[in-house]
């Protein structure tokens, strides 16, 4: 990350600005501090190539972005988009999770954060990207972790 943000001066990563401050588009603002809903796949799409970061419970920037969507275009389209049309819950998931689970399957840098839900758990996997940053790579909704 060496390119800085024309509009605030903060770093330009793969989740789009790190500053806290960021203006994002109402659709990110949406997703970001929206109570958890289904959105459209295109909605998803279109929030994830802008890109943007949410807190964790330890204050740790986690990004959505382009990673992340590149993951989820890897799976066949019926499975990408009922991933992506719960984007608002795997956001919700990461700041404020029911578990977290660090080095998640033996691999340094990972983080696994969960949370169920009413008729589905949530989980989102995360890869360190620096010190104060992680980039989920990952979503999974779960039939099995519902309440």
């Amino acid at each position: 990350m060496s390119e800085h943000c024309p509009q605030d001066g903060g770093f330009i990563g793969d989740a789009g600005c790190t500053h806290p401050n960021h203006k994002h588009s109402e659709l990110v603002k949406r997703i970001m501090s929206g109570e958890p809903k289904m959105i459209s796949a295109a909605d998803a799409t279109a929030a994830l190539t802008e890109g943007f970061y949410v807190k964790n419970p330890e204050g740790k920037q986690v990004g959505f972005g382009k990673k992340l969507l590149v993951h989820l275009d890897t799976h066949l389209e019926g499975d990408a988009d009922a991933r992506k049309t719960r984007l608002m819950f795997a956001v919700n998931t990461v700041t404020s999770p029911a578990k977290v689970e660090k080095d998640h399957k033996g691999f340094e840098g990972r983080t696994l954060y969960s949370k169920a839900f009413e008729n589905f758990g949530m989980i989102a996997i995360s890869e360190e990207g620096s010190d104060t940053i992680e980039h989920v790579f990952t979503i999974v909704p779960n039939r099995k972790g519902k309440r």
